[in-house]
């Protein structure tokens, strides 16, 4: 430097921070999808009314659990297992008693998004029914086709002996409880009816699918609608062509079948 002028002083060092280069910064781990934010497994019904078929929609990792026999066909990165619903006891129960098998199938996503098209064995109609955790249904023999992981299928009693001699489903029906889709299945078209509380519906024995459980069910003539005397009641029933028929009382939900 020339005489007379000096140097200039040293720069002020910068903060430990301000002088950290964009290449050191630590790495962040990746962000993760929480299982609350995981696409939904999306239900559908190809074919209402007739030969229907469950489609469903698998994001990667989900699972279902579905009837032996029920797959149709599925894409490439679904994978095919089997469990017993609620142990091997549960299992036990619902082949014993319930008439079903004593396996479920489960069909996961495991590699990638799948599909998987569902079928009864016998043709006819399917439901779609979202399950609620305070309102378990009870199931006719037959009636369970697939559901979500999250649903259990056991075994139960009817609460009434005249519902398990002549309602036409037994003393041991299915029972599903939890929260998620549930897919039923009947021989002809399926119907369902929500009934208010005190409100009453009849049902011809034989045609039902499923019931919201706790509803009041009574078996009782068809003939009179339970008015007049019993011997009026009997012969109205007999020249009608009905007999025994399940009375339901509201508040609940029922599925019916029509052939």
């Amino acid at each position: 430097w020339r005489r007379g002028r000096r140097a200039p002083p040293p720069a002020a060092p910068l903060p430990h921070d301000r002088r950290r280069s964009h290449a050191q910064s630590p790495s962040l781990p990746p962000a993760t999808q929480p299982d609350s934010l995981r696409m939904p497994i999306r239900w559908s019904v190809a074919g209402k009314s007739g030969a229907a078929a469950a489609v469903v929609h698998l994001p990667h990792g989900a699972r279902i659990k579905a009837e032996p026999d029920a797959l149709i066909t599925m894409s490439g990165g679904v994978e095919v297992g089997a469990c017993m619903d609620g142990g091997f006891v549960g299992g036990l129960l619902r082949s014993a008693l319930g008439g079903e098998s004593l396996f479920s199938q489960t069909l996961s996503a495991s590699r990638s998004d799948g599909e998987v098209v569902l079928g009864a064995t016998d043709v006819g109609d399917i439901e779609l029914v979202r399950l609620q955790p305070h309102a378990p249904l009870l199931l006719s023999k037959g009636a369970f086709l697939a559901a979500d992981e999250a649903v259990q299928v056991s075994t139960s009693t009817q609460r009434t002996v005249g519902g398990a001699l002549f309602s036409g489903s037994g003393l041991f029906v299915l029972r599903a409880s939890g929260q998620g889709t549930l897919a039923l299945a009947a021989h002809g078209a399926i119907m369902s009816y929500t009934l208010e509380p005190g409100e009453v519906r009849a049902v011809d024995n034989g045609h039902l699918v499923g019931w919201t459980e706790g509803m009041p069910l009574e078996m009782r003539l068809a003939g009179g609608a339970g008015r007049g005397s019993l011997l009026s009641t009997a012969f109205s029933s007999a020249a009608s062509g009905e007999g025994l028929m399940c009375f339901f009382h509201g508040p609940g939900e029922l599925w019916i079948s029509r052939p």
